[in-house]
């Protein structure tokens, strides 16, 4: 009883403490606006409702920058203490009156999902709270006025507070899910541009040179990439709530989309495959890794048993029967003649993208970790090194469809020759080699390219959300 009692004087003293700090902004002369959360019980403040006030003070920054009310940030007052968390600012010299952002105020409230939490208040030149007459209805029984029950302590304070912290969990979550799957699709687009930009390549399409393709250049993939961009967001989206018992249950929805985005290429290209094999690939990177950060159990190890297990035997399932009529498909094609070598990037995905994890990565990381801003010159030399690292162990179907079991097998001896040759004074020449061997043979290791993007992604999450996701 005495502690209650203690924190009841506590509370009292940090709100007196509130209504001598508003007095004092009098002398100025101008309107101030005051922000806290109406959190029923005790205490007023713990870490999750510190978290959502944060969250919604931003809102109201920005809601309020919008109307061109800009808040003085000289005078900007903010703790937490037993009365919970609190914001004191005075308005910079406006066009409108104390009145009018009342009401701007009223309207942030009110559009908010959860706006019965949030309280702001204005206080006029002369220190008068300006009121517009309105009651708010009590969040609780959604009735009666809010001042009403409190007066009357019609609720029960623990089952309101249940009902405040649950409503403020599923407030953040959806903030979560929101800021998650738009880093996921920004990402994604950043990992075709970046592999694109990479110059130069052997055989591949870059931003100074064709490689070995008559049918497209860079332009070509810019305009693929920005199709593209759209649905990720959407398979992010779909991967996050996704609640199936089984990942497999997500494949119909997931072939779907994938079908939309190769639609949205060849519109955009008239025709020409861009990024058919990197839609397969950041398709399925870009649902497992929402669906795990939703579930906060994102790692490496996590993602590559989900996509094992979400695939399952993809090649036989794929690649062993005849799924389109007419003309076998190349993927096909090169599994009845190649075998295991023959699987594609199928078979990069049923083995948990090797290439991916234990080729390309560990080199990202090692010419990456220790950057913080990782700008065009050390993005060109760490994905050049990544690059290297895949096509040295890549049976990339591309090649062994149009030029077959040995010329693959040398580009990949050659891959290592340079990977070998890595940092010494000699590489430059031995990739230029490597080069000039792709023109002469007019080889394009197009899958090799697609794991890049894909490593560079998978990169990309582990830096910045993995790390990060709170």
């Amino acid at each position: 009883m005495a502690g209650m009692d203690k924190s009841i004087e506590e509370l009292l003293l940090a709100k007196d403490k509130r209504r001598e700090l508003r007095l004092n902004r009098l002398e100025r002369g101008c309107v101030t606006l005051s922000f806290n959360l109406n959190i029923p019980g005790l205490p007023k403040s713990n870490d999750h409702f510190h978290a959502f006030f944060t969250t919604c003070l931003q809102e109201l920054k920005d809601y309020l920058l919008s109307h061109r009310i800009v808040i003085d940030r000289k005078t900007i007052h903010c703790e937490t203490d037993a009365a919970g968390d609190f914001f004191l600012a005075e308005i910079i010299d406006s066009d409108y009156t104390a009145i009018q952002i009342k009401k701007c105020c009223e309207s942030f409230e009110t559009n908010h999902p959860v706006g019965r939490l949030l309280d702001v208040d204005v206080v006029d030149e002369k220190g008068e709270p300006v009121s517009s007459g309105k009651a708010k209805t009590c969040f609780f029984c959604n009735a009666a006025p809010a001042i009403y029950c409190m007066r009357k302590q019609a609720h029960d304070y623990a089952a309101m507070r249940m009902k405040v912290e649950l409503e403020i969990s599923k407030y953040q979550e959806s903030k979560k899910k929101s800021r998650v799957c738009k880093q996921l699709a920004i990402l994604a687009t950043q990992s075709l541009l970046h592999e694109v930009a990479l110059a130069p390549k052997p055989g591949l399409v870059d931003r100074f040179d064709e490689g070995s393709h008559s049918d497209m250049d860079f332009s070509t993939f810019l305009n693929s990439t920005a199709a593209l961009s759209v649905s990720f967001r959407k398979i992010a989206d779909f991967a996050y709530t996704f609640s199936g018992e089984d990942l497999k249950e997500a494949l119909p929805k997931l072939r779907l989309l994938g079908l939309e985005m190769e639609a949205d290429m060849f519109a955009e290209t008239h025709g020409v495959n861009t990024h058919k094999g990197a839609i397969f690939l950041l398709g399925f990177s870009i649902f497992v890794s929402a669906y795990l950060l939703a579930r906060d159990a994102f790692s490496n190890e996590a993602f590559v048993s989900a996509i094992q297990k979400m695939n399952g035997d993809l090649v036989a399932r794929e690649l062993g029967k005849k799924l389109y009529l007419g003309e076998e498909t190349h993927g096909e094609v090169c599994f009845r003649k190649f075998g295991k070598k023959g699987q594609g990037i199928r078979g990069e995905i049923q083995a948990g993208m090797p290439c991916v994890f234990q080729k390309a990565l560990p080199v990202l990381h090692q010419h990456f970790d220790s950057e913080e801003i990782l700008n065009d010159k050390l993005l060109n030399k760490g994905l050049t090194h990544a690059l290297l690292a895949i096509i040295s162990q890549n049976d990339d179907s591309n090649i062994l469809y149009r030029k077959g079991e040995e010329v693959l097998e040398e580009l990949k001896n050659k891959a290592i020759a340079c990977m070998d040759k890595y940092g010494e004074l000699v590489f430059d020449a031995e990739y230029a080699s490597l080069i000039e061997f792709c023109r002469d043979k007019k080889i394009s290791p197009g899958g090799s390219a697609d794991l890049l993007a894909v490593s560079y992604f998978m990169y990309s999450v582990n830096r910045q959300l993995a790390w990060n996701n709170e």
